[in-house]
């Protein structure tokens, strides 16, 4: 996908899409295909080029499948939330754009809501800012699925966007490590919140562990906030199965599977239980081969727990047509 930017918010390192010409005639002065250097960036302004064909890679869970929120909302709300961080790190927070930003999320998700599709970017240049999206897409479709009304799911939005605010680098470890930035996250948005606020408390004890073994202060069951318990069913999730964090990702099968494994463990069982009746046993863009030996790709969720699979460009119900998943492949 190409996406034109402006000259003065492109990057060195990112890649030209098509070739830039000379504003003042027909003269190319990059080809298409450039990966572009601080000196490319200054020689282009100075010849007054104002905007850039950037080369720019959708890489969701499947291809096969429509994505649950579009790549050019994607890359838009990633933008905003960016300027979001660095404002509140600065001191500032402006809450009326927070608020913004997550009735866009609710709009795109409820429009979907019904297709019970998950397809999420799980790969691209800025992964921590990416993930917070992504934690509240799933977020929103778990607070959709307990029955949250529209400020709850508001609230439940701003914390997901929030909840690793002063992360630095992408982890995939979900459950085995005690990094401090949940009390750090929390530390730069507590001016903003009263000491018992939802949003607040939720970035602090998303960390936690339904089993009470969990951080800052082991909290257990429903001692746990809501928020934070959902919180952490959609952050192990995402991160599992995140292409760009370090380690090998999960399928989302594997995924879903370690949730379900851990369910009253790290994880609230009814909160796994809403998630997994919206995502199925096989979730979007997992990869499967049938009993008839046909390979496909699981679209999403038709009856219960059953999938509907793409084979062959054809949209096939494995219950309506009596067919069953002989095993989950990698690729």
């Amino acid at each position: 996908m190409i996406i034109w930017k402006n000259v003065n918010k492109v990057k060195p390192g990112e890649k030209l899409g098509e070739d830039v010409y000379d504003p003042s005639g027909f003269i190319i002065l990059l080809k298409k295909g450039s990966i572009l250097k601080e000196g490319d960036i200054v020689l282009l302004k100075n010849r007054g080029v104002n905007s850039l064909p950037i080369y720019e890679e959708e890489i969701f869970i499947s291809s096969e499948v429509e994505p649950i929120i579009d790549y050019e909302n994607y890359r838009t709300l990633s933008e905003e939330l960016e300027r979001a961080f660095n404002e509140i790190k600065e001191g500032e927070i402006n809450i009326s754009a927070m608020v913004e930003q997550s009735e866009n999320i609710l709009n795109e998700v409820l429009k979907k809501i019904d297709k019970k599709i998950l397809n999420l970017l799980n790969n691209d240049s800025k992964p921590l800012i990416r993930h917070c999206i992504n934690v509240a897409v799933i977020s929103s479709i778990i607070g959709i699925n307990l029955g949250f009304d529209r400020e709850l799911l508001t609230k439940l939005v701003i914390s997901s966007f929030l909840h690793d605010l002063s992360h630095d680098k992408p982890i995939r470890d979900v459950i085995n490590y005690y990094d401090t930035h949940p009390i750090k996250s929390a530390a730069l948005i507590k001016n903003y919140f009263e000491t018992n606020n939802d949003i607040l408390l939720s970035v602090l004890h998303h960390h936690e562990r339904y089993d009470g073994k969990g951080f800052p202060r082991g909290l257990r069951e429903s001692s746990i906030p809501i928020f934070s318990r959902i919180i952490a069913v959609a952050d192990a999730y995402d991160t599992l199965i995140s292409k760009d964090f370090p380690g090998d990702a999960l399928t989302p099968y594997e995924a879903l599977k370690f949730i379900i494994i851990n369910s009253g463990k790290y994880f609230d069982p009814q909160i796994v239980s809403k998630f997994v009746h919206y995502v199925g046993i096989y979730p979007t863009g997992t990869i499967v081969e049938l009993s008839d030996g046909r390979k496909g790709v699981v679209l999403k969720v038709s009856n219960g727990v059953f999938p509907i699979v793409k084979v062959e460009n054809r949209e096939i119900d494995i219950k309506k047509e009596k067919i069953s998943i002989k095993r989950i492949l990698k690729e």
